[in-house]
This record gives C-alpha cells, sequence and structure tokens, in this order.
C-alpha cells in the first residue's frame, strides 16, 4: 500500500506540471491579393470579405454587412489570415489618380481549404463603373 502512495503522487504531479492544451488550433490559411487596374498597382485600397457566401454580396452593402476587412499597403499587396475554411467573397474599393473615374471597384472569389488550396496569393483587378 505505501508503494502504491508516491507513485500516485508522481502521476498527479506529472500531470499537473504539463502546459495547457490551446484552445483552438491555428489555421495555416491565408489570402493575399494585389489589387491592380490597367496594370497599375492601388494602393490602400479596403478589401471587405464575406465568409462562407455562396452568392456575389455585390458592391452595395454596408461595411458591418462583411466579416473583415482589410487594406492593401503601399505596395497595392494586403492579406488576411488565418481565414477559415470555405467559399469567400473579397470585395474590393480604391481609387486610381490615373483614369477618371478614380473610384475603382472589383470582387474576386476564394475557396479555401486544407485538404486543396489553404492559401491564396493572387491579383484582384478592379475597375471604373460602366
Amino acid at each position: 500500500m505505501h508503494s502504491v502512495f508516491p507513485m500516485l503522487l508522481c502521476v498527479c504531479l506529472f500531470a499537473g506540471c504539463r502546459p495547457a492544451a490551446p484552445e483552438e488550433i491555428p489555421l495555416p490559411t491565408k489570402i493575399c491579393v494585389k489589387t491592380s487596374h490597367h496594370g497599375q498597382p492601388i494602393p490602400a485600397a479596403a478589401v471587405y470579405v464575406k465568409f462562407d457566401a455562396d452568392s456575389f454580396p455585390g458592391y452595395e452593402n454596408p461595411p458591418s454587412y462583411f466579416d473583415a476587412v482589410f487594406l492593401t499597403g503601399d505596395d497595392a499587396k494586403g492579406c488576411i489570415a488565418p481565414v477559415p475554411e470555405g467559399k469567400h467573397w473579397l470585395i474590393a474599393f480604391g481609387y486610381d489618380s490615373l483614369h477618371y473615374p478614380h473610384v475603382v471597384y472589383g470582387s474576386l472569389f476564394a475557396d479555401i481549404s486544407l485538404p486543396g488550396r489553404a492559401v491564396l496569393d493572387t491579383i484582384l483587378y478592379v475597375s471604373e463603373k460602366h
């Protein structure tokens, strides 16, 4: 009986010293875009993301309709990570000082999955209103 107590004490101490398991496992998923208009980079474009969208969300929805937003940098490139697996729509709005009308916008569909494409790095073409 006395030999069981030290062994049980060691097991309890060992179990109590382990770090807590993470609450979430981070996904290795990411979407990166470079906004472009007539072959020119469009920096500072706002890219709105609607997660798990089966259909195109349109350009008229308010920012609160979307699940996330990120801006492209001076190089016109921007990323969001991690993103959930699923079918997502990206809607971009930017400003092109070289062409009139100056406000440009565009969209991109992204299907992200761990067994398929976990990282998307592409060009998001924007255009003026026709």
